[in-house]
């Protein structure tokens, strides 16, 4: 069965016959929790892909009374949480919880900061350069972009900028900050869900082998991207959005 990743959720996707896909749901977004009783009955298991740094306390907000809400493209609600700091697009966690105990639902991880880094892995398939990107990774006007890509932090070694000037990251630096990304991840969910997820879903649907090991080691055992190279540890899906055009 094909696999499906759903981000805001939009009007046009209950046009589709969605029972013939497994539907994953990444970075925890207020419309998955908003639309869920739409989703709960559905005859496969539903994997919601958390990005833990994202979820905030709060109370529980409206759910689907037949209006649909406005969507929100990923570039405009990333810009909102690291431009503006604003985390109201995100369920909370208590909206978390309310789905978590559905036996439909399982729940897995997306990172804890879903960050972005510099680097020149390929910066000719390099990705639009949202807005946000060149913000969080302090673009200055000076630094030639187009040596670079922006790019998943986890994925990537990459390089930083300090005082206008581009510094490679270390082979440390870079395995340090995934440790210390996935222990945070680990242990919020382990505070507020009272559980140890063992699905992964790759920020930017990036991935490199040392990434992967070191989630090895702290127990994921599957791993999901959109594009997964003839890996056999690699899970592939779809972004839903390619099925509205066919």
């Amino acid at each position: 069965m094909k696999i499906i990743t759903v981000h805001d959720v939009r009007k046009e996707y209950f046009d589709l016959n969605l029972d013939a896909y497994q539907l994953t749901f990444d970075d925890g977004l207020y419309s998955q929790f908003y639309y869920f009783q739409l989703f709960k009955d559905h005859p496969e298991k539903l994997t919601y892909f958390i990005t833990t740094s994202f979820i905030k306390p709060g109370t529980l907000r409206p759910v689907f009374d037949g209006r649909y809400l406005p969507v929100i493209k990923s570039k405009k609600y990333m810009h909102r949480t690291f431009a503006e700091n604003r985390f109201d697009h995100f369920m909370n966690v208590a909206e978390l919880q309310e789905i978590s105990r559905h036996k439909n639902v399982e729940i897995g991880a997306h990172s804890h900061f879903h960050d972005v880094i510099l680097t020149r892995t390929h910066p000719h398939k390099r990705k639009p350069l949202s807005p946000w990107k060149r913000e969080r990774t302090q673009v200055l006007k000076e630094i030639s972009i187009a040596e670079f890509s922006i790019r998943s932090k986890l994925a990537f070694k990459g390089h930083e900028v300090y005082d206008g000037k581009l510094i490679p990251r270390s082979e440390t630096a870079w395995e340090d900050f995934i440790k210390y990304d996935t222990e945070l991840c680990l242990r919020w969910f382990e505070q507020n869900l009272n559980m140890q997820p063992r699905k992964y879903g790759f920020p930017f649907n990036e991935y490199s082998d040392k990434f992967i090991l070191i989630l090895k080691s702290f127990g994921f055992q599957q791993f999901f991207a959109a594009r997964p190279k003839n890996k056999k540890e690699i899970t592939g899906r779809t972004d839903i959005d390619s099925l509205l055009d066919t």
